[in-house]
């Protein structure tokens, strides 16, 4: 219900129409045939599907808060990430215009000079790619703006010397960072991390933006932002990297391994496919601009020469104190 709510935002923004009756005949002949084949009544199928599809449209035709009503916003970066910016930013009444010197951004006002729009825009966010965020930051700073301004890179290092030289200042700046990709359609139960760069009032602001859509904010220091990440992000890239070449490089194709799946298996195939279908730019970035990459890469590569002799030594003493190791690391995980 929470993801029809932002369809429902989309469609009133873009003055589409709540229901598509040939749209929802379809949604409900597909239930209806994916049922039949896993041996349940197609009816059943169809009526479930057909409650749904009324819970949703019910909600998509309440009118939803527009807290930026009224509201001006500049997105720079039409990536993937500056769409997502964009449509969350126009969804709650904000007015979106784009900047992108390497490509334009379908549905939204694309301005080839950003420096006038900068000025007025009451919220200004950097969406641009790790490589180019910089230097595009630069570019806003230059404008003298007088809104609050935030970047949504994934690592901050070499963002932090501009980043701090702006609220120096006076500028409202803070630093985001979203634990989620673009395909998200709601932020209820994910992880947004604020680093503040010295501006409360620009801290406070992305805060409550976030907080009141369904967030859950986490105050995490920039300077040590990238170190963090380097363990949340990079390793666990590499580790599924790992994973899907050692696969990839044996004798065996997908197809005969599939049929004889065990749950391990199958999480690691999981996540490794996701992240082989991701952008090959943003991951490698994510690894060459983070200063932490070269010691998490050494920390991978020494325990795999720990577990090459535990596993192929004759005691078992050793591989078992690895697991007992990482079994009471992970005791207080919370998933």
């Amino acid at each position: 219900m929470e993801t029809a709510q932002e369809i429902g935002r989309t469609k009133r923004k873009d003055n589409l129409g709540i229901r598509d009756s040939s749209r929802e005949e379809l949604v409900v002949r597909s239930a209806a045939a994916k049922a039949a084949e896993a041996g349940v009544d197609r009816r059943t199928a169809s009526a479930i599907m057909e409650t749904l599809i009324d819970a949703a449209v019910h909600t998509q035709d309440e009118q939803a808060e527009l807290p930026l009503d009224g509201s001006s916003a500049l997105v720079v970066g039409a990536g993937k990430m500056g769409a997502w910016a964009s449509r969350f930013l126009s969804n709650r009444g904000a007015s979106v215009s784009v900047f992108d010197p390497r490509a334009e951004l379908e549905g939204y006002p694309n301005v080839e000079s950003p420096e006038e729009v900068a000025r007025e825009a009451d919220l200004i966010v950097i969406a641009s790619p790790l490589g180019t965020a910089d230097s595009d930051m630069k570019l806003i700073m230059s404008s003298s703006p007088s809104g609050v301004i935030f970047d949504l890179c994934s690592v901050k290092t070499h963002l932090r010397k501009t980043l701090l030289e702006a609220v120096s200042k006076g500028f409202k700046v803070t630093s985001v960072h979203p634990m989620f990709g673009p395909s998200t359609p709601t932020l209820t139960g994910r992880n947004i991390l604020v680093c503040s760069c010295g501006c409360a009032e620009a801290d406070e602001s992305a805060r409550h933006l976030f907080e009141q859509s369904g967030a859950e904010v986490v105050e995490v220091a920039l300077d040590e932002h990238d170190e963090l990440i380097a363990y949340i992000l990079g390793a666990p890239h590499l580790c599924a990297l790992l994973f899907g070449l050692v696969v990839a490089r044996s004798s065996y194709p997908i197809e005969v391994l599939n049929p004889i799946q065990g749950p391990s298996f199958s999480k690691l195939a999981e996540l490794a496919d996701g992240i082989a279908g991701e952008s090959r730019r943003v991951y490698h970035d994510i690894q060459r601009l983070n200063p932490q990459s070269a010691s998490v890469l050494d920390s991978m590569a020494a325990i795999i020469d720990m577990l090459r002799e535990a596993s192929l030594g004759d005691d078992p003493a050793a591989f078992a104190e690895m697991m007992d190791e990482e079994r009471e690391y992970f005791r207080r995980w919370s998933k």
